[in-house]
């Protein structure tokens, strides 16, 4: 039970003194978590991993880490996977989105379509990524639109900066006629293939061609599957002459 054994005024004294320690212990702690923070401010770490440029400041020297007028230590630049950034004119746009609303080919703005990037001096893609933005609007000084590739690039070979040309998804899968390129000729201003007829007499068949892969070429028009094309010996082949067709001797590399 409660007694008077002290006076209230010490009581009262006593509880100031609790107060006043209590308030010293925060203020260490306050102090604690200052110097604390200080330290850390001493250490600087990159918010992204890469490589890093040279050194602008070396060690012994006055730096300053204000908001506004802050001391440049160096540069770091992320490699691993890397942006890749493209233009493409109105045209290709414009192919694209019909495909889109024909539902031939997904919209590069809600679904990471694949993209291949060929650096200087190579023939095939030799890194691959997918599409992770696309503007929204056209620039009207070049009548393009910007897109960016996020890219792997695990050895490093592609440095921010760089050149090298992207070849972005022109449309879904689909089955094609394929020629070696060396069995398109050039008649004016379009493209011809030499065909036999069933009477082994030479036509000449004018065709529109797709892209190239690997030395074959995509006709997208003027054959059928069943045609009969010359391309061996093309330089001796006239239209209306009768010739005698052979099937031509697949290499052990060759695609069927």
């Amino acid at each position: 039970m409660k007694t008077s054994a002290v006076s209230e005024s010490v009581v009262d004294q006593r509880r100031q003194t609790l107060f006043a320690a209590q308030a010293a212990i925060m203020q260490a702690e306050g102090a604690l978590k200052r110097a604390l923070l200080d330290v850390e401010y001493t250490r600087v770490v990159a918010p992204i991993d890469g490589r890093v440029s040279r050194h602008l400041v070396t060690v012994g020297n006055l730096v300053q880490g204000s908001e506004s007028g802050a001391t440049l230590l160096t540069s770091i630049v992320s490699l691993d996977p890397i942006h890749v950034y493209f233009d493409m004119d109105e045209s290709i746009y414009i192919k694209n989105s019909r495909l889109w609303f024909e539902g031939k080919r997904p919209s590069s703005r809600d679904t990471a379509n694949p993209v291949e990037v060929l650096l200087s001096g190579e023939t095939k893609p030799s890194h691959e990524g997918a599409v992770d933005f696309l503007d929204n609007r056209l620039d009207v000084g070049t009548g393009t639109l910007r897109g960016r590739g996020l890219v792997k690039n695990q050895d490093l070979s592609i440095l921010p900066g760089q050149f090298a040309r992207v070849r972005v998804l022109g449309s879904s899968p689909y089955e094609a006629l394929l020629l070696p390129d060396t069995a398109i000729a050039t008649d004016q201003s379009r493209k011809i293939v030499f065909v036999v007829n069933a009477d082994n007499t030479v036509e000449a068949k004018p065709v529109v061609l797709g892209p190239l892969d690997d030395g074959l070429r995509v006709i997208r028009e003027g054959l059928k599957a069943d045609d009969r094309v010359i391309v061996d010996g093309l330089q001796r082949a006239r239209v209306g002459a009768k010739v005698t067709p052979h099937s031509p001797a697949a290499s052990g590399g060759a695609k069927p």
